[in-house]
């Protein structure tokens, strides 16, 4: 504890310095959304950078940031389109569909086009974003595919056993208490559902995106990996091209509007607008052995 003592009273001391200037949350997080492009003098088209999982815990990746570009794209009159790169791995259930809704809204607000490009990798939670855009492009080395929704979970029990502890839980129904000491076949089941749920709206999200049936998705809907050719071939991307080709196409549909880098600043784990407070608190917790939880579950695409 000494040592995060020290560590946050020297931070005190950084972020006190630098009040005095007025640039402590920028010096530590950098300019959130608009951040690495400079600012147009006239019409123009957008372009978002979405890299890393899509998810709030993405250490290059910033949630809070992109939806701000986003949003603030719908109030810039200037505006012309928005072109969106992805190069992803997933991400989150909640996160994915989140950027998805508000490109969506982008479009329905504005009546402006979004243009997606999958770069090296564009998989699964990246291919949901994807479906929000009106045409889609792909590099003829990129890899996408991984359609799927799935729930991850783990149970300590095994080791609990091993340590000769012996967890007890009072609780008020057989299922509040999951996968301890093991995942009954009811509990899976109710996993599979939630699952299946998720995974409808991923597939609702193609087939309006890109006008197929659940029989013409089969051939994706397993998860597989796909190349660019093979995703082109099953209706999930409109052309192979280089990324300096699908520029110059975006380009030309609208001339004059010069290119506007929207893309936030890479936060390294520190998501959003973090105050003094939270910004301690993730130092302490980080510094910190935390007790481990009984179950860990996550959702993701």
């Amino acid at each position: 504890m000494k040592k995060l003592s020290i560590l946050v009273l020297t931070l005190l001391m950084l972020c006190t310095a630098a009040l005095a200037e007025d640039n402590w949350l920028a010096g530590i997080l950098g300019e959130q959304a608009g951040g690495k492009g400079t600012e147009a003098k006239g019409q123009n088209i957008a372009l978002l950078r979405i890299e890393d999982a899509i998810e709030k815990s993405a250490y290059f990746y910033d949630q809070a940031g992109t939806l701000e570009a986003i949003d603030a794209l719908i109030r810039d009159s200037d505006n012309q389109g928005l072109l969106v790169v992805l190069d992803t791995p997933g991400g989150s259930l909640y996160d994915a569909d989140e950027v998805y809704h508000a490109l969506m809204r982008y479009k329905e607000d504005t009546g402006r086009p979004v243009y997606a490009y999958m770069a090296e990798e564009c998989c699964s939670a990246g291919v949901f974003v994807a479906m929000a855009a009106d045409s889609i492009g792909a590099g003829r080395m990129t890899i996408t595919g991984n359609v799927g929704a799935y729930i991850e979970s783990y149970s300590e029990a095994g080791l609990d056993e091993k340590l000769g502890l012996e967890r007890v839980y009072v609780s008020t129904g057989k299922n509040k208490v999951v996968g301890y000491p093991e995942l009954t076949p009811e509990q899976r089941e109710i996993y599979q559902q939630l699952v299946e749920e998720s995974f409808g709206y991923f597939k609702q999200a193609i087939s309006q995106a890109r006008g197929l049936t659940e029989e013409q998705m089969a051939g994706f809907l397993d998860g597989r990996l796909l190349s660019a050719v093979q995703a082109q071939q099953m209706g999930l991307v409109d052309d192979v091209l280089y990324f300096e080709e699908m520029l110059a196409r975006v380009e030309e549909k609208h001339p004059g509007a010069e290119l506007l880098d929207v893309t936030p600043e890479e936060s390294y784990g520190l998501q959003g607008t973090f105050e003094m407070p939270q910004l301690f608190k993730w130092l302490e917790e980080s510094g910190e052995d935390a007790a481990s939880s009984r179950l860990g579950i996550s959702r993701g695409l």
